[in-house]
């Protein structure tokens, strides 16, 4: 299942992994892609040939975020006691860099996918969004404290709140995404980034790594911790199940066809 899910390639000193859109157009984040993916990341971390990695999505979507049918079976108690939500975060710690490359929609859950990586490269037209609170639920993988980080408390309230949607342009100008590009242009300008990474010390890099996290996470552990537990406990309540239910009913209704007379 997991080389429909992604494909893998090296070019060089660079592994590219890349989303396939399969079985569902969009990436949604299912616990099969994100067992996929991790597995991937951590074969690229593991192999002495790799200095630097690429996660790219297909040319009209990174990652759509959490698969809702999934979602919609939590309880809250069992998501916090089955570390629901914990495992992606492992992105975050890996020893080389990672450059998202995102075109199309980086969705809730896609969105904070992009955010674990080092670095984003963003198609100039990328929408990039967290529309959580829309369904009754909020973001609980870092979309809130990294945004804050990156952006300021203004920009992350915006997006969290009306569930606006910002450009690839927007992201890079507030400090979202490193580069916005041509949507053409992303995967092959995230690649000359990370073979650049990759001609440089390997010891050096993954110093300044750590000395970038630290300065950039150190002290927001706990209040991810927050973010976590109170993503999962709002996954119990009324308006959640209510929401996430009428969603998956309005995906699902047949579209209607027009008049053909």
């Amino acid at each position: 299942m997991s080389e429909l899910l992604i494909s893998v390639e090296n070019r060089g000193a660079v592994r590219i992994i890349t989303m396939t859109g399969m079985p569902r157009r969009g990436n949604p984040m299912s616990p099969e892609l994100g067992r996929a993916l991790l597995g991937a990341l951590s074969e690229a971390m593991v192999d002495a040939q790799v200095r630097s990695v690429v996660l790219a999505g297909t040319p009209t979507h990174f990652c759509v975020g959490a698969n809702l049918v999934d979602v919609a079976k939590l309880q809250g108690v069992q998501a916090i006691l089955n570390g629901w939500l914990d495992d992606l975060d492992t992105i975050r710690r890996m020893p080389k860099p990672i450059i998202a490359a995102v075109r199309g929609y980086a969705v809730g859950g896609g969105f904070e996918l992009a955010l674990y990586c080092d670095l984003i490269v963003a198609a100039e037209d990328a929408r990039f969004a967290l529309p959580e609170t829309g369904i009754g639920v909020i973001a609980g993988q870092g979309g809130s404290q990294r945004l804050i980080g990156l952006a300021g408390r203004a920009i992350a309230a915006d997006l969290i709140l009306t569930g606006r949607e910002l450009s690839g342009v927007e992201a890079k100008n507030y400090g979202i995404a490193a580069r916005a590009v041509p949507t053409s242009e992303v995967v092959e300008t995230a690649i000359g980034m990370a073979e650049a990474i990759a001609q440089r010390s390997a010891p050096a890099v993954a110093f300044a790594r750590e000395v970038i996290l630290e300065a950039s996470e150190g002290s927001l552990r706990q209040s991810l911790r927050i973010e976590r537990l109170l993503a999962a406990v709002v996954l119990d309540t009324t308006e959640a199940k209510t929401r996430i239910g009428n969603f998956l009913e309005r995906r699902s209704a047949p579209k209607p066809t027009g008049d053909r007379s």
